[in-house]
């Protein structure tokens, strides 16, 4: 398989002057030049050589047998394709980011390549030649406007229909039909009411102000006692409805954003880690409460009082048809050039709401990083800059605002004179016919009340576009979270495992968080039921990546995981998470209760069996010595307490959960000796009988393990004992005299 994209016809004829793709495995254009400006180069792998060529046809050629390894590295606003040569490093090309994951995925088949003709250079034909292939990710476009989208979702806002957006919605309703229904009734008979006063000052001019015919004074007087009272009930009933729909519209909108907000906020649950590594958890955040209390100001103000507008124009129009059709034509003359201009602006106003959006998310964003790390801005003296920092954001914010509003701030004076010139022309014209006798003073007037009246929706429909934009935007929001499927499924044919006896395979798994950038590298293991593997090697070696492997935080690339011999793909993940239990270095605790937080992995678990699992973990003694005990507040991520405790009851959550598989990330990590000694002690009953994963940053600890794996750039290095390890004098030999030589520099130090 070879990964061929559109190659120009010059450089085509450099490379197959007889026609034709033959021997060719990659031709893949980067989008800027070495001097880091844009323009065109092209990446060329043959069976032999790497070539790299301008517009021209010249440029590098480098023979394959030099190249020692390829990379694929990562730069401000893109990236560059280097290559190991002789001892040295030799840019091949640069690209931006919309090219990133072309070039990661040609680093990997290049180094692949180099390794297969090592390997064939050897005698050996035990490996098959690499392949490269279109990834059906690889270029996550819009379909109609080819725009290139965020990654983990397909919704496209240059091309996001309006109806499709407010349809979604509307299926919002569906379990709530009759109270629509009643909101609907109520919405119909308080327009009907609200349509009959403007009628009654026509019998009210023509037959009792200024009648055409003589009539009694008496007969008069009480017509127009009839007249004031039917305004008066009219205006009262139309009243006591709009109280009644208002509380109909005011449960129902709250219901109806609690219902989505419910239901945005589940789905991020159930969303994978990768969604969470690529996006700012306060953009997240925002999503789950500005967007959807921006829908709900749109469920609960907007859409009702659209509906009536709607319903009230339409009543209006009828009734003006009916009384001077002529007149009524006159009036809607202006009515095209409403429909153009708010077209033609909604659509701008939809692309400034989207900016408004996108900066509130970096402003939310930002805010969360500078809440959450406040300890290190102060311990830095950083309040300034942060206050700066924050100070921009907000500056973008404004001026995104600010654009918006002043672009419908011109927009809405606009409209509102165009449709105003209809009652300018029912004025003249309508004045004439009164004097020509054609229609009564009383006609006249019901007729410009109603054109009042009539203005009152124009102008509230005027601003659709604007709201519609908004509540759009925010719509579009939530729905590209629900639209999110995790990158770790649930397989349709998985299998329950209320039990599982802890036997951990890795057969050539091969895993990368970008999949073309692989950390972990064709690593094979067997762990035997109640075995303690130490996970041993230098920062980046891939050690938590195993372990997040093994709790399926991630799914493996290549290759298989397997426990009990079921692939982890196929196995119930509420089952297995019920089996793994994790200890982590930096360990989180819920701003509740000590009793809170050790029962969160067994909720139904009461105090006694609590209290157990404390005493077990050695964090006993010191949460009875609080003046609260186990309710004791253990404040923001358990700043009230100390690492050591932290982790103690990080451990007896961990018991309580009672996991056949047991993960130890630096569980020891940044205490003092005694606090260790108690946290090994609780660690030593903790691993009792389980399948255990102990990463420790003093190799001493993991003495007691049953084999200790070395992982070395992404792939087992050495494995055997403790002992065996320092006898070979390999990888783990050097480790310890490292860390040997750190701690005697320590010792001199102080």
């Amino acid at each position: 398989m070879a990964l061929i994209e559109q190659i120009p016809t010059r450089v085509h004829e450099h490379l197959c002057p007889n026609g034709g793709t033959d021997g060719l495995h990659v031709v893949i254009y980067a989008d800027l030049t070495r001097t880091g400006r844009f323009g065109q180069e092209w990446l060329v792998v043959t069976d032999d050589r790497v070539r790299v060529m301008g517009a021209d046809g010249q440029g590098l050629d480098l023979p394959l047998e030099q190249i020692v390894s390829v990379s694929a590295d990562s730069l401000v606003g893109g990236g560059a394709l280097s290559a190991a040569v002789d001892g040295r490093m030799v840019e091949l090309v640069r690209y931006t980011n919309a090219r990133e994951r072309t070039f990661s995925r040609t680093a990997k088949f290049l180094n692949e390549l180099v390794e297969y003709r090592r390997e064939l250079a050897k005698g050996s034909t035990e490996k098959k030649p690499p392949e490269i292939h279109a990834d059906e990710e690889e270029d996550n476009r819009c379909p109609r406007c080819k725009l290139l989208l965020a990654e983990g979702t397909k919704v496209c806002p240059a091309c996001l229909r309006k109806h499709k957006v407010i349809g979604r919605l509307a299926g919002y309703f569906k379990p709530y039909v009759w109270q629509l229904m009643y909101v609907s009734v109520l919405m119909l008979a308080g327009t009907g009411l609200n349509l009959i006063p403007p009628y009654l000052p026509r019998p009210l001019m023509d037959q009792v102000l200024v009648p055409t015919e003589a009539a009694e004074a008496g007969q008069r007087i009480r017509l127009l006692g009839f007249l004031v009272l039917a305004m008066l009930l009219a205006r009262a009933g139309h009243q006591v409805l709009g109280i009644l729909q208002g509380r109909a519209v005011a449960w129902l909108g709250a219901r109806l954003s609690h219902d989505l907000r419910t239901e945005l906020y589940s789905h991020l649950q159930f969303l994978s880690l990768g969604y969470f590594d690529r996006r700012k958890i306060g953009a997240i955040v925002a999503r789950v409460t500005q967007d959807t209390s921006s829908l709900e100001h749109a469920l609960i103000d907007m859409v009702p009082y659209v509906a009536v507008q709607v319903l009230t124009l339409i009543g209006i129009c009828a009734v003006l048809f009916w009384m001077n059709w002529q007149l009524t034509v006159l009036v809607l003359v202006p009515a095209p050039a409403v429909v153009v201009l708010s077209r033609a602006f909604g659509r701008r106003l939809m692309r400034l709401w989207h900016r408004f959006f996108h900066y509130r998310q970096r402003l939310n964003a930002g805010v969360n990083d500078s809440l959450s790390g406040i300890r290190v801005i102060k311990a830095f003296a950083q309040e300034r800059k942060e206050a700066g920092r924050f100070s921009e954001h907000s500056r973008e914010v404004f001026e995104a605002t600010y654009l918006a509003e002043r672009t419908w701030a011109t927009l809405f004076p606009i409209l509102w004179f165009v449709t105003s010139l209809g009652a300018i022309i029912v004025w003249y014209v309508g004045g004439k016919q009164v004097i020509s006798g054609l229609v009564t003073p009383g006609t006249l007037m019901a007729f410009v009340t109603y054109l009042t009246m009539l203005y009152g929706p124009l102008q509230f429909l005027s601003r659709i576009s604007d709201w519609l934009a908004r509540s759009l935007t925010s719509a579009q929001q939530v729905f590209e979270v629900l639209d999110t499927q995790p990158d770790v499924r649930e397989a349709a044919d998985a299998v329950p495992m209320p039990r599982i006896e802890g036997r951990v395979e890795l057969r050539n798994v091969t895993f990368g968080y970008d999949k073309h950038k692989p950390v972990v590298k064709d690593v094979s293991l067997d762990v035997a039921p109640g075995e303690m593997i130490g996970l041993v090697g230098h920062s980046g070696a891939g050690k938590s990546t195993a372990i997040n492997l093994i709790c399926r935080l991630y799914d493996v690339n290549e290759g298989q995981l397997l426990i009990d011999g079921v692939d982890i793909r196929r196995i119930h993940q509420q089952d297995l998470r019920r089996r793994i239990g994790v200890v982590l270095q930096d360990t989180f605790l819920f701003n509740g209760t000590i009793l809170e937080n050790i029962a969160y992995a067994k909720p139904e678990a009461g105090l006694e069996e609590v209290m157990i699992a404390a005493k077990a973990a050695n964090a006993h003694d010191f949460i009875v010595s609080k003046p609260d005990g186990y309710d004791s507040v253990v404040g923001e991520r358990g700043q009230m307490l100390s690492g050591g405790e932290r982790q103690r009851i990080a451990i007896a959550r961990a018991i309580l959960h009672d996991p056949r598989i047991l993960i130890l990330d630096e569980a020891t990590s940044s205490v003092d000796a005694d606090t260790e000694r108690q946290i090994q002690e609780a660690i030593a009953r903790l691993v009792k009988g389980r399948t255990t994963f102990a990463i420790a940053h003093r190799l001493s600890t993991l003495r007691n393990a049953d084999r200790l794996v070395v992982l070395k750039d992404g792939r087992i290095a050495e494995l055997g004992t403790h002992d065996e390890l320092l006898a070979k004098k390999g990888e783990f030999h050097r480790l310890v005299e490292i860390q040997k030589e750190m701690s005697r520099i320590k010792a001199v130090e102080r």
